[in-house]
């Protein structure tokens, strides 16, 4: 697992300009890293590959939390990861820092699904039910990364709610899309509703200039991530912007 390592990206509360944590992303060791799209893939769906992974991961988050015991961190597992036994082992071993994780999941869609134990969509439904439940149990908060896209409809949301303390909106998933801003913002603006509703805190990414920052600002989402706060990187930044 030499070919990987942990970048870091700060969440900032803009209301007082503090630094909450960051998110722990993966990246290649190129000469200009970024997410090892196709590798991650051929672990994910490799139960004995993504065992092996997750021993070099657990070795690197645990020497990351046990330097800066007083920062957390959030790390993204996709939902297949969650139908690994290995999966649930890890987030054991890693429970003696529970408090300074969040458990993001991804939108990513289940793939390559039949197995002898999950033979159809529902019954894998019902498991990552289980499973989130069972993460919860364990002392973790969980957070559901980019709402409004693949896995993470609405729909889904709703089903797992009761699991979660936070949501995640990602503008560059929009701006990607053709979606002109005006319409992006509605659609922010209805999650915001929505993340209030159900008493959930909603942290906005891709944020990459200070006039955005604002404008989200005054529309009261507090919570916001991008680079405009600091690119993914191997060092961390101070506690305050």
């Amino acid at each position: 697992m030499d070919v990987f390592q942990l970048h870091f990206q700060p969440k900032v509360n803009v209301q007082n300009d503090q630094v909450l944590g960051y998110e722990v992303l993966l990246r290649n060791t190129q000469h200009y890293p970024c997410y090892p799209a196709s590798d991650m893939e051929d672990i994910i769906n490799n139960q004995q590959k993504h065992a092996l992974f997750l021993t070099w991961f657990q070795k690197e988050l645990t020497e990351t939390v046990r330097l800066y015991p007083k920062l957390n961190f959030s790390i993204n597992l996709a939902p297949k990861q969650l139908l690994y036994r290995e999966t649930h082992l890890f987030l054991s071993a890693m429970q003696p820092f529970k408090k300074q994780l969040i458990i993001e999941i991804t939108e990513a869609p289940v793939l390559f699904v039949e197995t002898a134990h999950f033979s159809n969509v529902k019954m894998i439904d019902s498991y990552l039910d289980c499973a989130l439940s069972s993460i919860k149990e364990k002392g973790y908060s969980l957070s559901l990364d980019d709402v409004g896209s693949g896995r993470n409809s609405l729909e889904q949301v709703l089903k797992y709610v009761k699991h979660i303390s936070q949501i995640k909106f990602s503008l560059v998933k929009y701006a990607h899309k053709g979606m002109d801003d005006e319409t992006t913002k509605l659609f922010l603006k209805a999650w915001k509703n929505f993340a209030e509703s159900y008493q959930l805190e909603l942290v906005i990414e891709g944020i990459e200039d200070q006039l955005t920052s604002n404008a989200f600002k005054e529309q009261g989402i507090l919570l916001q991530q991008g680079y405009h706060f600091g690119k993914p990187s191997k060092s961390f930044k101070s506690e305050s912007y």
